[in-house]
């Protein structure tokens, strides 16, 4: 009895790891599909506004797993207008960003008031997106909104 009983503990020892492996990996994995999938709704609504003109302002949700920061996921949206970045809707998993989107018809720039990087941790998340023009340019100004 007591053989069968340490031969149970050793098996039990080396499953469960691996069996919790599989499951966070699956988590990571559906979680960044989620949040690819946030991204493209969120440049496709960048784009929308910006084709509609200055002046134009759409409110957006986008709901973002829970699960983020616990698996070092963010959504991080444009920048500074001078930087390069404010070009693209990115990503990150443990800082780097795994996809980078652009909004392409038209290529707009994207900002907050402040004129910084919005990072969208989980949750949901109302976004107010207008078009302005900044600094001679179009530009996609984005805040949380209530």
């Amino acid at each position: 009895m007591p053989l069968k009983l340490l031969i149970m503990s050793l098996l039990i020892s080396i499953t469960v790891p691996v069996v919790m492996g599989s499951m966070e990996s699956y988590e990571r994995t559906t979680a960044r599909s989620i949040v690819l999938a946030e991204a493209q709704h969120l440049v496709d609504a960048v784009e929308e506004v910006v084709s509609a003109g200055e002046g134009n302002r759409r409110i957006v949700t986008v709901s973002l797993p829970q699960s983020m920061g616990r698996l070092h996921l963010a959504l991080e949206v444009g920048g500074p207008l001078d930087v390069v970045s404010s070009l693209t809707v990115r990503c990150t998993c443990d800082g780097s960003s795994f996809t980078t989107l652009v909004p392409e018809n038209p290529p707009a720039r994207m900002t907050t008031p402040a004129g910084e990087v919005l990072t969208l941790n989980g949750g949901e998340h109302r976004l107010a997106i207008e078009c302005v023009r900044l600094q001679g340019r179009t530009v996609a100004v984005m805040e949380v909104s209530g």
